[in-house]
């Protein structure tokens, strides 16, 4: 199986194009963008500067791009020590094909990468771990995921399809590979959300009396079961709850999570705070902000309309990052998720606006299943877990003279 799946994607990797049917997102070559950012992190008693990275990303060719995202060293809370490591490094083979209200998405990632949501996040992803700090504060973490990780998504017009994740990073070996793989159900009505999966997913990490093998436990194993999610929508605000119950093979447990979810929609105060990644932080505690530097485009990407021009096309993007409980954000996504005209032409003219950077979601998870008492609920609030989304919306313009 895996062999098979290895020259399948080699296969389709080089040879795709050839199909016109398939859309290939792409920018132009060498188009992108680069932002240089740094962490701080505020306390009564404390002032420490964290996490200075540079992030920097662009196309290659049509449905071939570039991220990366590096930072100055390995320590969790200070850059006076100069020794740049990459939080991510890979390059993504991707595209799209839509037939009858289908969608078949397929993305192809060979590097280290820190982030799992493709094509778009849905509302129960955003209940998901991401790879957080552990590997700047034990010698023996690792975070991350890094090798080959193949995703593949086909979403009916139903919106009931199938997902999988696969990942061959070379060196452990494993019973299955497969650190997603499970069928979905959404259903999105006026102001009610259901989302349900049944199959595979990603196992999170221990808190609260859970105790797996030696701390930290590294992500990347999966457990058999489902998880729910149902909330309600207004105006681009959510809420909602979720339900989570996998098996743990190894340790032969029932991991059972509860979670709440609060969407934000976008407005000045949660741009206010997305500007700044601000994120309060309980261990160590305090508030963390990351400092814009410097942000720029690469390449041949235009800030205004040319003169004498026609506008024949556009490219609905969003940019993501999360961040782990610790507000350290030590990853980057572009979502491009649709497009309409001509965005193909070689003498076309890109241009890029960019809307501002804001909070997108706070989501909450907790092993703890009972809240009857006002005790109940100081446990569950004690061992949650409280992954965040940032988002970026930006759209390619494409003009010609």
């Amino acid at each position: 199986m895996k062999k098979i799946l290895i020259i399948i994607s080699i296969y389709v990797f080089i040879n795709i194009n050839i199909y016109s049917k398939i859309w290939n997102p792409y920018i132009g070559a060498f188009n992108g963008h680069y932002d240089l950012s740094v962490g701080m992190h505020v306390w009564s008693d404390k002032l420490d500067f964290r996490n200075l990275q540079l992030r920097t990303t662009f196309d290659i060719l049509p449905g071939f791009r570039f991220n990366s995202l590096i930072r100055t060293n390995k320590e969790f809370n200070e850059i006076e020590t100069f020794e740049p490591v990459f939080d991510e490094i890979y390059l993504e083979r991707y595209f799209f094909n839509k037939f009858n209200e289908n969608r078949l998405a397929f993305s192809l990632k060979i590097g280290n990468i820190r982030y799992l949501r493709f094509p778009e996040p849905d509302i129960i992803s955003q209940f998901d771990q991401v790879p957080g700090t552990e590997d700047l504060r034990y010698e023996s973490a690792k975070t991350g995921y890094k090798g080959i990780l193949l995703t593949i998504e086909y979403n009916t017009k139903y919106n009931i399809g199938i997902h999988s994740t696969y990942l061959d990073n070379f060196n452990i070996k494993k019973e299955d590979n497969f650190i997603e793989k499970y069928i979905y159900l959404k259903k999105y009505f006026k102001y009610i959300n259901f989302e349900s999966r049944y199959g595979y997913m990603q196992l999170r990490h221990p808190v609260g009396k859970i105790i797996r093998g030696p701390s930290p436990y590294q992500l990347g194993a999966s457990g058999k079961g489902y998880n729910v999610y149902l909330g309600s929508e207004y105006k681009g605000y959510r809420a909602g709850i979720f339900y989570e119950n996998l098996y743990d093979k190894k340790y032969k447990v029932n991991d059972i999570r509860t979670g709440i979810l609060v969407q934000f929609a976008d407005s000045k105060v949660t741009q206010a705070l997305g500007s700044v990644r601000f994120d309060y932080t309980r261990n160590p505690e305090g508030f963390g902000i990351t400092i814009p530097i410097l942000h720029g485009n690469i390449g041949n990407i235009q800030k205004d309309i040319p003169k004498n021009s026609k506008l024949v096309g556009e490219i609905y993007a969003y940019r993501t990052i999360t961040y782990w409980q610790n507000g350290q954000g030590r990853n980057f996504y572009e979502h491009r998720i649709n497009y309409w005209g001509d965005v193909e032409s070689k003498d076309l003219i890109v241009v890029m606006e960019e809307k501002p950077w804001y909070l997108k979601i706070e989501s909450l998870v907790s092993p703890h299943t009972e809240i009857k008492t006002k005790e109940d609920i100081v446990d569950w609030e004690r061992d949650r877990q409280g992954p965040a989304e940032l988002r970026q919306e930006v759209i390619y313009k494409f003009y010609k003279k």
